[in-house]
């Protein structure tokens, strides 16, 4: 059997002559395209996996500043930068959904796009991923200047909020 397998591959090579050493190249070439792609990819997951514990606090927050809400005799300008942070705070949320809902796997990302397609896709969609962050730590940090931090107060902060990985 080891015969055989030597004299397939001998034919083999022969038969392909410098082929063979351009395939080879081509083959370690997609390899190392695969193992960038992965690279980048987890890169940008571990991003995600970084926002969603501050999920939560978002949600806390967004709490904290509808109890202040409700009362009337806050001033008008009180009422003004509340109204704003929560603003703030339901874009931020919103964006992280938006995210969520758009990133694909790297699998199906290989099933319908090239190497240079993934590579800008996962270039972009981190970029992206790292503006939410971006929009989520900042509103959530104003929101604590006005109400101060609430996340405790909130059941079910830094839970899973429905998201599968």
């Amino acid at each position: 059997m080891k015969y055989f397998s030597f004299l397939l591959a001998l034919v083999l090579f022969t038969a392909c002559g410098d082929k063979s050493i351009s395939s080879e190249a081509e083959l370690e070439a997609m390899e190392a395209s695969r193992v960038a792609q992965e690279s980048a990819y987890e890169n940008m997951v571990a991003a995600h996996d970084r926002i969603m514990p501050k999920m939560g606090e978002v949600t806390a927050a967004q709490r904290a500043i509808k109890e202040q809400l409700e009362d009337e005799n806050l001033p008008e300008d009180r009422v003004t930068l509340l109204e704003a942070a929560y603003e703030q705070l339901e874009d931020a949320n919103d964006g992280m959904m938006e995210w969520m809902q758009d990133m694909k796997p790297l699998a199906e990302l290989r099933e319908s796009m090239d190497n240079d397609a993934i590579t800008a896709h996962i270039r972009d969609e981190s970029s992206e991923i790292a503006g939410v962050e971006a929009n989520i730590s900042t509103a959530v940090a104003m929101a604590k200047e006005l109400v101060g931090d609430h996340s405790g107060h909130v059941h079910g902060a830094g839970e899973d909020h429905g998201h599968n990985h």
